[in-house]
């Protein structure tokens, strides 16, 4: 029967062994058999499990109704040895994967830690400190922070600045969007071909070095061009009225996030511009409506980091201009270097440093509470 055939061994009849033989029928499996079943079941015997499956699917077939309550007897019995077999976070392998994962980890948390946070730490040490290359270091307290609201010059580095980054959002953060939106509405293959000449990586220091030569008085492009026209040429970069802005008209060229902005605009289902096409929207309905509220969330975003970024200009007036003419491309940033490297004065620039750090901490909080209020 079913309870034979399962359990692989012949269950002996009391009765038969009295020699008194009970009519056949349909036997109730006892809770021993069936108990009997589940561990034979459970154990890693494939040869009478096997055989005894199959005998109980014949049992089955022949009528034998126990062998139903048998079978889900044995299914939830099976299910405990086979979890008991593989327990997550035990054995070899999660050791060795936890081992992998500090091998790996280290190298890039020591290098954090050498090249972040410990000149953090020292630079708000030393900002305490009359730093000295050579010999001990002399506490002096407030006194460099002091002497940050007595210098005339750190008002006009930040108004320096501030002015650059004004320009430099005013003229160049708009231009990547609107190529961006024109390349969207170009053919495929047109676009693919704008967006190979617009991204060709060109190194900045190297552009700043060519436009520094196109705007050299004597021998620069600019005025040798005005020369073939007769005009007599410009002082360009020595002008205090144009020099700021001599230095942010090469970023209208170098300023590319607009890869950014393609990447988002190409998520936009074009269902929405065939919908608003079929509604009769013109192109810039179509840019208002949909467009801008798509980018809307990155250009917040590129907006903040465009204004740390630009508070902290280092690259353009340093090679142009080295700050001048009369400081008027002299930037917070700039000062600083200049204190620390040319006038060997360490913790005053170390505090000049925690103060802009303290103002881009503001201008972020100030503008990440006008975005959450405006939602």
């Amino acid at each position: 029967n079913g309870v034979e055939g399962v359990t692989g061994r012949s269950s002996e009849d009391p009765s038969e062994e009295m020699g008194c033989a009970a009519p056949r029928g349909p036997r109730i499996p006892s809770l021993g058999g069936l108990a009997g079943a589940a561990r034979g079941w459970e154990r890693p015997r494939a040869a009478p499990v096997a055989g005894g499956h199959e005998a109980g699917l014949r049992g089955a077939r022949a009528g034998d109704g126990g062998v139903k309550g048998m079978s889900t007897v044995i299914s939830k019995g099976a299910e405990p040895a086979a979890s008991a077999r593989i327990r997550p976070g035990t054995g070899h392998r999660p050791a060795r994967k936890r081992v992998m994962a500090w091998v790996f980890s280290v190298p890039a948390l020591l290098a954090f830690t050498l090249f972040g946070w410990y000149p953090m730490v020292m630079a708000f040490l030393v900002a305490f400190q009359h730093y000295k290359i050579v010999g001990a270091p002399q506490w002096i307290g407030w006194a460099n922070f002091a002497r940050v609201f007595h210098d005339p010059v750190v008002l006009t580095a930040l108004l320096n600045s501030a002015y650059y980054a004004l320009l430099t959002i005013g003229l160049t953060f708009w231009v990547p969007i609107i190529v961006s939106v024109l390349l969207m509405e170009m053919p495929e293959r047109l676009r693919n071909l704008m967006m190979i000449l617009w991204f060709i990586p060109v190194p900045a220091v190297a552009s700043i070095v060519i436009w520094k030569y196109f705007y050299d008085p004597n021998y620069g492009l600019f005025n040798a061009m005005f020369h073939v026209f007769g005009i007599h040429g410009f002082l360009w970069l020595d002008s205090p009225r144009w020099a700021m802005f001599l230095i942010v008209l090469p970023g209208l060229i170098m300023y590319g996030p607009g890869l950014i902005f393609i990447s988002t605009l190409q998520a936009v289902p074009q269902e929405l511009y065939e919908a608003a096409e079929l509604d009769g929207a013109s192109f810039l309905r179509k840019v208002w409506a949909i467009t801008i509220p798509t980018l809307r969330p990155i250009i917040m975003v590129l907006l903040l980091l465009s204004i740390i970024g630009n508070l902290q200009v280092f690259t353009q007036p340093y090679i142009m201009t080295a700050g001048g003419p009369v400081f008027a491309t002299l930037t917070g940033v700039l000062y600083i270097f200049n204190n620390a490297f040319r006038y060997l004065r360490f913790g005053y620039a170390d505090a000049l440093a925690i103060m802009l750090f303290l103002i881009l901490a503001v201008l972020v909080v100030v503008q990440r509470w006008l975005e959450a209020r405006n939602r």
